[in-house]
């Protein structure tokens, strides 16, 4: 595993390491199953699947999340096209006049 700061494919990363819960090692708990198919006997509802994580892979994820978190904060704080950011780059409101007329100059 090259860890979370590999930035190749994420999206896998983030996947890797679940095991799905299967109804066959739990006989007495009551849930709903898949029927059939490729997940058949694998506890869940609507698509949406039982899955155990290794607490380390928990780990990884919330740290890398917390990071990526991080990082969109300090890019807002450090903008450098914020309103009255620096003294040289002022953003103004464009000037904009709208006058109706019904012929004839303004008096």
């Amino acid at each position: 595993m090259r860890g979370f700061e590999d930035r190749t494919n994420i999206s896998a990363r983030i996947r890797e390491g679940y095991e799905l819960v299967r109804r066959d090692e739990y006989p007495d708990f009551e849930a709903p199953t898949i029927e059939s198919g490729k997940y058949e006997g694998v506890f869940g509802v609507g698509g949406l699947l039982l899955a155990r994580i290794p607490l380390e892979t928990v780990a990884e994820r919330t740290d890398y999340f917390q990071r990526k978190s991080a990082d969109q904060i300090e890019a807002i704080e450090t903008d450098i096209l914020r309103e009255n950011a620096h003294s040289t780059m002022v953003i103004d409101k464009p000037e904009r006049q709208s006058r109706v007329t019904f012929g004839g100059p303004r008096k």
